[in-house]
């Protein structure tokens, strides 16, 4: 039976990020309210029905959670391996886990969010449309009066028109659900982690990080054309990380001539948990009560992912939230 308490961030990854005390316990660093806290591994990253959605009958459909569990089942042995300095010479172990990269990547709260965001915004510049061409808008409104039975007066049609050209005075909601549809993208990332050439990262000295969106990809700022986006991770400039517990860092690029293992000072940990921080939503996770990484919540704290829009639409977006059937307390954990 798949539990309503579903981890946002598997425990299989977290339970690498446990301390050494008796009952391994993680710390969670809350970026947007600095507080900080110790939980095992079982009870951190926790969202009620997170990726299960809701059926006709009230009951949830928990598909993608089981699916989600099965990945984690069989990346976990060869996550093993990795953290032992050895890279998955098996073709399907190698795949494995590169599925395994790719859900860690699109099944986080950041990615969920953005994709509501993304559903949220597409639906605007659509009102906006429609609001801006006099005959379009005239045939909406009439398709409106049909389907309801009867008249608008026009003051309640130019208020809707102005709504529409301008939705900042209103929240769109966007469905919880609607946003699951963004894991399926981990179908097209995968064969591309795939293909990359894997190094293994040993810190020679501190600790690696990890956050509530570990998988993190960067790319040269000059490959990026305004119009044509920055390729995903098809730029052959991208370097992707995840980090596998506090000592090793998995590194993906396109440069063949990487050393499989490698190892590196304090500079280049810090700059790794500089960029983990900034790509995180909310949350960042250590193995030890650090008042540095207190400080790096607090200094990222307003560079959690998201989207921007250019081009037609309003001037100014309504801002976009993604409802959800409880409610998530200070520590992540979630509330009936």
């Amino acid at each position: 039976m798949i539990p309503k308490s579903q981890h946002t961030i598997p425990r299989m990854h977290l339970q690498h990020f446990a301390g050494s005390n008796p009952t391994g316990q993680v710390w969670t660093y809350d970026s947007l309210t600095a507080r900080q806290w110790s939980a095992i591994p079982k009870e951190t990253c926790v969202q009620t029905h997170f990726y299960s959605a809701e059926r006709d009958d009230g009951t949830m459909d928990t598909r993608l959670e089981e699916h989600l569990s099965r990945v984690e089942g069989r990346a976990t042995q060869v996550y093993d391996s990795l953290l032992k300095g050895e890279l998955p010479q098996a073709s399907q172990a190698r795949l494995d886990f590169a599925n395994f990269l790719a859900l860690m990547y699109t099944r986080t709260t950041a990615m969920r969010r953005i994709a509501g965001e993304i559903r949220g915004r597409k639906a605007q510049i659509h009102n906006y449309a429609y609001a801006t061409n006099p005959e379009a808008f005239d045939t909406l409104m009439r398709r409106i009066e049909a389907e309801n039975g009867e008249k608008m007066s026009a003051m309640l049609k130019e208020s809707t028109r102005q709504a529409m050209l301008n939705p900042t005075g209103y929240t769109m909601e966007i469905s919880k659900e609607s946003t699951l549809k963004v894991i399926g993208a981990s179908d097209k990332i995968t064969p591309l982690l795939d293909m990359m050439k894997w190094s293994l990262i040993e810190a020679r000295h501190g600790y690696f990080i990890t956050s509530d969106n570990p998988l993190v990809r960067v790319v040269d700022a000059n490959t990026c054309p305004p119009i044509y986006g920055d390729q995903d991770f098809k730029n052959k400039t991208a370097v992707v990380t995840f980090p596998l517990s506090p000592r090793i860092l998995l590194l993906m690029s396109w440069n063949d001539s990487t050393s499989d293992l490698g190892t590196v000072g304090q500079k280049y940990v810090r700059l790794a948990n500089e960029v983990r921080a900034a790509h995180s939503d909310h949350y960042l996770f250590a193995h030890i009560n650090d008042k540095r990484i207190a400080r790096l919540a607090d200094k990222f704290k307003d560079s959690r992912p998201g989207m921007t829009t250019q081009g037609f639409g309003p001037d100014k977006f309504a801002p976009i939230n993604v409802t959800r059937r409880t409610k998530t307390g200070n520590d992540g954990r979630g509330r009936e």
